[in-house]
């Protein structure tokens, strides 16, 4: 199954795209784009959504796309330390005074490093800023584009050189990039890039022999130099300059490099080893966004950066022991001080509640006992009043609580008197567990017959007569009667 990818150069005057597909180990470039944008009326919106509505390209293939020149910087740092993780931390400290970018909005990226002499290691780092990128992933956005990887176009163009002439990735070289306005020098070795260098170019005349004269001559020089600021000896020939210019002085420019460096100059072939379509034209235009797609396609192959991961990877916040103890010490802090703000909340509702509890009872006492007017302790003085009156109400209710009550004794007293012994009761003492009768009667038959008819009664368990006497003068029978009641359950 093949697997596509769209590379798309958007620089200020340019718009170049190249469909690539990868089937194993084989790669063929399926389709070509290039649009000049000048003009005031040229869309690069439009532009794009053509590429998928009316150009044929494959709206599922990532996409992959290039910074321009302008708005990337390198710099080839020295540090102390051999492990460059200071800088993929994003330490403001050594990115700040480096990039004409404000620290807070650069995107800076590690390509490579290499270990000096000294110990010390040299760190290549290629930086945006946040805008540039953001412009980029707004525009893509608006044609319902995402993409993939968002590289610096030297670093393509050395993935295409990479594919296509291989024998880069050997030996140590100069990659010379030739636009309309700038050149972009590249110093490699082993197929690593360690140095790259953005020069504006202005000529400094209009005629084309002399215009192509003086871009020889800044490129011979500016090679040189680049060459003696990475390795410690002179070129001597053995290197190569890898060109990639316009077809219209590729072939003056090669001749002149080979004449003042005295080394072989390749004039880069973006289809030297990659096949495409007879329709389709693969000259140097292409070979930056041939080297985009390369990046998706063949990663095992090519080298570069990515911004959008470096972007990714910027926005998570590193990790800080010291931050995170303190963002917990202050939460900590937090639910301590709610915890007392609680308790003490709680504490002002229950003193509340007391209160008004408090007044509730006061209240209830005056109402229970108006003639109550020392109060000192209301439940206490409440529960003294509901004893003594629950005190008296056993002292005339019953003789306990499973005994009659005085109405059931005197009722059964009285119900159970014979009508003809003219028995007439005028004491009654009821206690606890006993009563006594004390009255007269006409005779003594009449007490011991009014004994025997009480202790029938089932509500009496014994009952016994006392000190029966008979007065003188009324001749009447005093008697005195001892009974003691019966519990209920009995009956």
């Amino acid at each position: 199954m093949a697997k596509r990818c769209i590379g798309i150069e958007i620089d200020s005057c340019h718009l170049r795209a190249v469909q690539m597909a990868r089937i194993g180990q084989r790669f063929r470039i399926e389709k070509v784009f290039c649009s000049q944008t000048r003009r005031s009326t040229d869309s690069i919106r439009d532009i794009l959504r053509s590429l998928t509505s009316r150009h044929g390209f494959d709206r599922r293939a990532d996409v992959a796309i290039s910074i321009p020149h302008n708005a990337v910087f390198f710099r080839d740092l020295q540090l102390d330390s051999p492990d460059p993780e200071q800088i993929h931390k994003h330490d403001s400290r050594l990115l700040e005074h480096n990039f004409p970018i404000q620290t807070d909005d650069i995107i800076a990226q590690v390509y490579a490093y290499r270990q000096l002499a000294d110990e010390k290691c040299s760190v290549l780092i290629a930086a945006i800023a946040r805008e540039s990128l953001k412009g980029k992933l707004d525009l893509l956005a608006d044609v319902k584009m995402r993409p993939k990887i968002v590289d610096s176009a030297i670093f393509a163009i050395h993935s295409t050189i990479a594919l296509n002439h291989p024998e880069i990735v050997a030996e140590t070289a100069v990659i010379a990039y030739v636009d309309e306005s700038y050149l972009t020098l590249a110093l490699t070795q082993n197929g690593e890039i360690l140095l790259v260098r953005n020069i504006p170019i202005v000529p400094r005349s209009d005629t084309p022999d002399l215009a192509l004269a003086q871009i020889g001559e800044v490129i011979s020089r500016e090679a040189q130099i680049t060459w003696r600021r990475v390795l410690p000896t002179e070129n001597k020939g053995e290197s190569q300059i890898y060109l990639v210019a316009p077809a219209s002085i590729s072939a003056g420019l090669k001749a002149m490099l080979e004449e003042n460096l005295r080394c072989q100059t390749v004039v880069v072939d973006p289809c030297a080893k990659i096949k495409r379509p007879i329709r389709c034209k693969a000259d140097w235009q292409i070979c930056v966004a041939e080297g985009l797609a390369l990046r998706a396609l063949a990663p095992e192959k090519t080298t570069g950066v990515n911004f959008l991961n470096a972007c990714n990877a910027q926005t998570e916040a590193p990790f800080s022991y010291k931050k995170e103890i303190a963002i917990c010490a202050t939460l900590c802090a937090a639910i301590a001080v709610f915890l007392v703000v609680g308790l003490f909340l709680r504490r002002s509702y229950l003193e509340a509640d007391y209160t008004n509890l408090k007044d509730q009872i006061t209240g209830l006492f005056q109402r229970t006992l108006p003639g109550e007017k020392n109060i000192v302790s209301p439940v206490a003085q409440l529960q003294q009043k509901l004893d003594s009156v629950r005190k008296d109400y056993r002292r005339f209710a019953s003789f306990g609580p499973t005994r009659l009550t005085p109405l059931q004794v005197l009722y059964t007293v009285s119900t159970n008197t014979p009508p003809q012994a003219n028995i007439e009761i005028q004491d009654l003492l009821i206690a606890a567990d006993s009563v006594r009768l004390t009255g007269t009667c006409n005779s003594f038959e009449s007490v011991y017959e009014y004994r025997r008819v009480l202790a029938k009664t089932l509500s009496f368990a014994l009952v016994d007569v006392k000190d029966v006497q008979k007065e003188p003068k009324s001749g009447a029978v005093r008697f005195t009667v001892l009974v003691s009641a019966a519990s209920t359950e009995q009956g």
